[in-house]
């Protein structure tokens, strides 16, 4: 065997070597691209505000319902309200910190019902986290592309178009 045949021999078994190693290689990166966006999708979900309301009682004629909020995802930088209780419709803005214990919020009454309810009922609940994605709540944190159209329908469907404004969550406020 000459030089130039082993020669020929290592230079076969270099290219095989090279060829076994980019094909791993090229998996083992879309593994770990799979696995990126995976942890990347945990990460978002428990960053999204996830707000929990607990009505504390009756509010008195003309009076505002206290309302416990508590916030068990990320950063609620501007959130909405509008809950029905008896007669009355209320509606207040939310701001609160990540993973908040519950905090008593004040909402004051907008307008009267058209029927009357026995039970308090969210009517719309929708967030902004700090990375200024929207979210409707009510609708298992679905996301919303465009809070400013979609705020305007919600509040025409409730015939609250021109009484409530949620300005933090539409991004139409001043920061």
């Amino acid at each position: 065997m000459s030089s130039e045949q082993v020669l020929v021999g290592l230079a076969g078994v270099l290219v095989v070597l090279a060829l076994w190693s980019a094909i791993f290689a090229t998996r083992a990166d879309r593994a770990t691209r799979r696995a990126i966006m995976l942890a990347d999708s945990r990460w978002e979900a428990t960053t999204r505000p996830v707000p929990h309301l607990s009505f504390t009682g009756a509010p008195s004629v003309g009076q505002p319902l206290e309302v416990e909020v508590e916030n068990l995802g990320g950063t609620l930088a501007a959130g909405g309200v509008i809950v029905q209780s008896g007669d009355d419709l209320y509606a207040g803005s939310l701001i609160l910190p990540e993973k908040s214990p519950a905090r008593r919020v004040s909402l004051p009454p907008v307008m009267k019902a058209w029927q009357r309810l026995n039970q308090p009922r969210t009517l719309l609940l929708v967030v902004r986290d700090a990375g200024g994605r929207c979210w409707d709540c009510l609708d298992g944190g679905k996301p919303i592309k465009d809070p400013h159209r979609w705020l305007a329908g919600q509040l025409r469907e409730l015939r609250l178009q021109g009484v409530v404004d949620f300005p933090g969550v539409t991004g139409t406020g001043k920061r």
